[in-house]
Formats: C-alpha cells, sequence, structure tokens
C-alpha cells in the first residue's frame, strides 16, 4: 500500500499515530482518545462505531485546532458508511464553514465512502461551494501578492498580464484563482512553482501545466508519477503529464520574471520534493509547509534533521533581515518566526537526545519534558533517535 501524501493536518495525525496511548493520555484533549477508538472501529470494518467515535471526536475538540477539519472529514465520511447521509453532508458543510482548511472537503468525490449520497443535491451543494469563493488578496512588493484561501498560501508575481504562481492550491479553488490574478491585472498564468507535493499545493497544476511552465524538485515529480493517496482507500487519479514539471529543480537555482529574480532552493524534509522559493528584490520567501505558523517547532524530516535545520538556518542568513516570510498556511510573518521554529526544534533535538543518553523510557522523556515541548513531538524524536542516536 502507498504511503498517504501528508499535509499539515495529516502530519500532525501521522505524530499522533507514532505514540502509545499512555503518551497520548498525558497530552491534554480527549478528541484524540475518541479518535484512535474510531481509527481501530474503521479497521474492523464498523461503520457505526467509526461514526460514532468521529462524532463525538468532532464535538469535543476545541475549535480552531489545526486537526479539526481532518476529524470533521472522518467524521462525515463515517456517518455515509453508517447510512447517516444528512449528518455526513453536515459534517462536511462543518468542515467548509470553519474554514481551517475547508477544501480538504475535495477530497470527498474521490473518495468510495461518499458514493451514496454524491448524487444527492446536499453533497453537491456543498462541493459546489469552491467555484464561488473569494480569495483574499495582499500586496506584499511591487507585482507580488499573497493569494489566501485557495487550500494554502499561493504567492503570485505579476508582469503585465503574465504571472508565475508559487503553489496552486486546491484544483476546486482555480476558478477563484483566476479572479484573484484578474483583479490585480493577470490574466495568465505562465509559469508555476510547486513548493512540495500535496494536493493543497499542486491540486490545479493538471489545468495549469496544459498552458504554463511547471517548476519543482524532482521528488515532486515522482509523487505526480503515481495516483495521490489522500488516505487509506482515497486516491486522486494519475496526475496527466501536463502536470509534470518541466523544469526539475535539484540544485539553487535562478532565474528572472519581469523585475524580480526568483530564487529556488531544495528544502527536502516535509515531503521528499520540498522547495524554498526566495524573491530577494520583492524581499519575500516562501517556505511551502516547511514553515508551519500553527506548529511549535519544525519538521525536520527523519533522513538528516540537524543536516535539515542547518540548511534552513543558513538560507535564512542569507535573506534580507526585513523579508516577509510566507509559510504554507497562516498570515505572512518575518524571518524571526521561521528562525524561532528552528531554534525551538534543535533545543527538541537536544533534550531528547539527553533523555535517550540518560536512559529515560519515552513516557519518561514526555514527563521530563513538562511544559517545555509538547508530548507528541518528544515521542516523534524518541522514536526517531532510538533508531538512529546520530
Amino acid at each position: 500500500m502507498r504511503t498517504p501524501h501528508l499535509g499539515p493536518v495529516g502530519l500532525c495525525i501521522l505524530v499522533l499515530s507514532l505514540l502509545p496511548t499512555t503518551v497520548l493520555g498525558q497530552d491534554a484533549d480527549a478528541w484524540r482518545t475518541h479518535f484512535a477508538a474510531g481509527e481501530e472501529a474503521r479497521q474492523a470494518g464498523d461503520a457505526e462505531a467509526y461514526a460514532d467515535a468521529m462524532a463525538a471526536a468532532a464535538e469535543v475538540m476545541p475549535p480552531g485546532m489545526l486537526n479539526r477539519p481532518f476529524v470533521q472529514y472522518h467524521a462525515a465520511r463515517g456517518a455515509a458508511m453508517a447510512g447517516r447521509d444528512e449528518e455526513a453532508v453536515a459534517f462536511l458543510a462543518q468542515a467548509w464553514e470553519e474554514d481551517i482548511e475547508a477544501l480538504m472537503i475535495s477530497f470527498a468525490p474521490y473518495d468510495p465512502a461518499f458514493e451514496t449520497i454524491a448524487d444527492s443535491e446536499g453533497f453537491q451543494e456543498v462541493m459546489g461551494r469552491a467555484a464561488d469563493m473569494e480569495l483574499e488578496v495582499r500586496s506584499l512588493a511591487e507585482g507580488v501578492y499573497r493569494i489566501g484561501g485557495a487550500g494554502s498560501n499561493v504567492v503570485a508575481v505579476v508582469d503585465g498580464a503574465d504571472a508565475l504562481v508559487v503553489d496552486t492550491g486546491y484544483g476546486p479553488a482555480l476558478p477563484a484563482l483566476r479572479r484573484a490574478l484578474a483583479s490585480v491585472g493577470a490574466s495568465d498564468i505562465t509559469r508555476v512553482v510547486v513548493t512540495h507535493p500535496h494536493e493543497d499545493h499542486m491540486g490545479a497544476t493538471p489545468t495549469l501545466g496544459r498552458g504554463a511552465i511547471v517548476m519543482a524538485h524532482p521528488g515532486t515529480g515522482a509523487v505526480m508519477s503515481e495516483p495521490y493517496v489522500f488516505m487509506e482507500g482515497v486516491e486522486l487519479p494519475l496526475k496527466p503529464l501536463a502536470a509534470h514539471p518541466a523544469v526539475a529543480i535539484t540544485s539553487d537555482t535562478t532565474f528572472a520574471f519581469g523585475q524580480h529574480r526568483v530564487r529556488l532552493v531544495p528544502t527536502v524534509a516535509h515531503t521528499i520534493g520540498d522547495l524554498t522559493v526566495y524573491l530577494p528584490d520583492a524581499r519575500v520567501a516562501h517556505f511551502g509547509d516547511t514553515y508551519l505558523a500553527g506548529n511549535p517547532m519544525m519538521f525536520p524530516g527523519s533522513e538528516d534533521p540537524d543536516g535539515f535545520l542547518d540548511r534552513v538556518d543558513g538560507l535564512i542568513a542569507e535573506m534580507h533581515p526585513e523579508t516577509v516570510a510566507i509559510g504554507g498556511h497562516d498570515g505572512p510573518t518575518d524571518l524571526a518566526a521561521v528562525r524561532e521554529q528552528v531554534t525551538v526544534s534543535r533545543a527538541a533535538m537536544a533534550f531528547t537526545r539527553e533523555a535517550l543518553a540518560d536512559g529515560l523510557t519515552m513516557e519518561q522523556a514526555v514527563e521530563r519534558a513538562a511544559d517545555r515541548f509538547p508530548a507528541q513531538w518528544v515521542g516523534f524524536f524518541y522514536r526517531l533517535f532510538s533508531e538512529d542516536p546520530g
């Protein structure tokens, strides 16, 4: 079975899934117990228990949590599998209206769990909302804009009627993205840079790739070469060749687009295809999901976490100190916020290595961490360094 390609929400769930129940129990929120029960029921084929547990998880989860739309999606699919059609549509609508990652519901038409309600009026109405959405457009510098609301942050570099876009958002958001670009005078997307191979960042490339040059890390091209797995049993069709990168970025690369220099730097860790995009003249950097403001620290991957943090640190040091930092999600910030995540990540890694050297179990390491570091991150690093002490 192929590994799901996890976005920020899925990554949080993955980190949690690596931890034993005793560790999760020390990390406050009750929704996790319901979610774990729901996963067990789903794997056992018990649709009613799956629906009930995920509905309970969604009910007790605090508003605004990054994981919430993923839990709501599970609640919707569980309800659909249990024949509770109105409840399924209601959870999808709730995920849309709360707008944490509203367009996650875009996977539902490809999910066999919703097959029995796919033609219903309620399901079709919720699925059709993306076409009419309005995206937020914010000027970052002359000819450079941040467009929010497409499922991920899009940075657009506009040169007359032409635009280069960094990431595309989900496919169903493309009409809204075109309207947002038209509002700043751009009518033609001629270049697309994909920061990493997650659907919320590359969903519109099948359409855009027919008329634009797609640029991405080879790892992104590799992911595009197979069906995209959102979760077990939910696959998007294979992307057409037009979506695949025409230009593979294997090393630090700079080119001109209009009056702006565009620098593409491989920063692989969050996925096998991460790029950071830096516009030195505009003093704008798009870090993709390498930087997620909602996380307390930076996910450094499992291959070379220290090397990854060194690369990010070095790249930040080369940027103008007043650079506007754009993560994959959330609003613009500054380089200090990105650097702080690097610092906290290093500290958490050092703490965990020390705990291992002292012979502590995972549970004891989490207890020692207390309020310093979240249990799920200590648990992740504990597992990682137990296998490879580094």
